[in-house]
């Protein structure tokens, strides 16, 4: 299931918690090394760069928040779930950029599946297009196939995909070097949008397959519309139509 040695940190002032998250994952696979904390001090005290870190929100001394954000400080890459027993805490919890939260009572099937979830972004065979975005809604894990395109709009951004949509702070220009390689273009000064997902164009309105229309600039309009074509052509080379 883990084919390497990954870190895991649990962080509860409850023992019987860190037990049980503990047992957990020991159930769910035995590559996985585990560190356990009864503090948010004594995480930091000894803080090694872990995988992922199960961390309790209501705790004596440093409460989970005010230790997720120290963590932050130090490590931008490791995976944060946060446990905790009331639900008004996750909004609170927003700007640690939480991969997931775990509601007790703990639940064994919830918690595998979060752990599921966790190994099948770190052990993406095809990573590169597995994208990353710290939004409202919380850090969301996002196969670039399935964006359809990023609009600007309110002084924040908006990511549409094929199923949902989601917020967050940046610039639209940011999100165009990060995708640009992946198939995505800039035809308007406020969108980004996936060629994949372009169904059609027709004089300044491009149509997609989600059924949303996004305008094209007219200055940009010859320019876009050969940029559409070559990638097209390009998809036809490397995906011929099936006889």
């Amino acid at each position: 299931m883990v084919c390497e040695m990954y870190q895991i940190a649990v962080c509860d002032d409850e023992p019987e918690i860190c037990e049980m998250v503990c047992n957990g994952i020991r159930e769910w696979s035995q590559d996985i090394r585990i560190s356990c904390f009864d503090s948010g001090e004594m995480l930091l005290t000894a803080y090694d760069s872990f995988d992922v870190i199960f961390l309790d929100i209501d705790m004596k001394g440093m409460d989970g928040i005010e230790t997720g954000r120290q963590i932050r400080e130090r490590d931008h890459e490791t995976k944060i779930v946060y446990l905790t027993a009331y639900r008004d805490y996750v909004a609170g919890a927003f700007e640690v950029h939480a991969f997931q939260y775990l509601l007790k009572p703990i639940s064994p099937a919830r918690l595998k599946q979060i752990l599921e979830e966790l190994f099948r972004y770190m052990k993406s065979t095809d990573k590169q297009r597995i994208l990353d975005f710290h939004t409202e809604e919380g850090l969301i894990c996002v196969d670039a196939t399935d964006i359809c395109y990023f609009e600007f709009v309110n002084r924040k951004i908006r990511m549409v995909t094929r199923q949902n949509s989601y917020h967050m702070t940046g610039k639209i220009g940011s999100i165009y070097e990060r995708t640009c390689s992946m198939g995505f273009s800039m035809p308007h000064k406020s969108f980004v949008v996936n060629l994949l997902h372009v169904k059609n164009v027709r004089n300044l309105d491009i149509f997609m397959d989600n059924g949303d229309r996004i305008p094209l600039s007219q200055k940009k309009q010859k320019e876009w519309k050969q940029e559409l074509t070559n990638y097209l052509s390009e998809r036809l080379v490397l995906h011929p139509a099936r006889r």
